[in-house]
């Protein structure tokens, strides 16, 4: 992308909230790793491997959380350490974000400006010579 107008452009095409960080980083982020439509709803549950749990984010007790649909939505489930709770579009209102965490850092590409087209150099007129009927020139 060419600039944070285009991601920003581009994240609303596909219905994903701009982050809170205004950063060209977090916003080709958030376009690269959410997916369209519906993200999971989640609630972690306590269990007698509570010390064993490896969760890749600090989730709380008892709180629904929203995760975008994502590779790391999947991952959640697979550690059996969250309670899927359903499916449901980001409302920032009501749902907790747990954002997919970040591993690369974006940089906005340099934008080089036009440079401007040369200004033609006009040449001083010449003086035409008019001839008269005799075919003979006069100045």
């Amino acid at each position: 992308m060419k600039s944070k107008a285009a991601v920003a452009k581009a994240l609303k095409d596909k219905g994903v909230p701009l982050p809170s960080q205004d950063s060209y980083s977090a916003m080709m982020h958030r376009l690269n790793t959410w997916g369209e439509g519906k993200g999971y709803l989640f609630r972690r549950i306590k269990s007698r491997f509570y010390a064993r749990q490896n969760l890749p984010a600090e989730i709380p007790f008892g709180t629904v959380v929203f995760v975008p649909n994502s590779d790391f939505a999947r991952s959640l489930i697979k550690t059996g350490a969250m309670f899927p709770m359903g499916r449901a579009f980001y409302d920032e209102k009501v749902h907790t974000l747990i954002d997919v965490p970040q591993t690369e850092e974006y940089k906005e590409p340099k934008v080089e400006k036009p440079k401007p087209a040369p200004k033609k150099k006009s040449s001083p007129k010449k003086k035409v010579k008019k001839n008269d009927d005799n075919g003979s020139a006069d100045s």
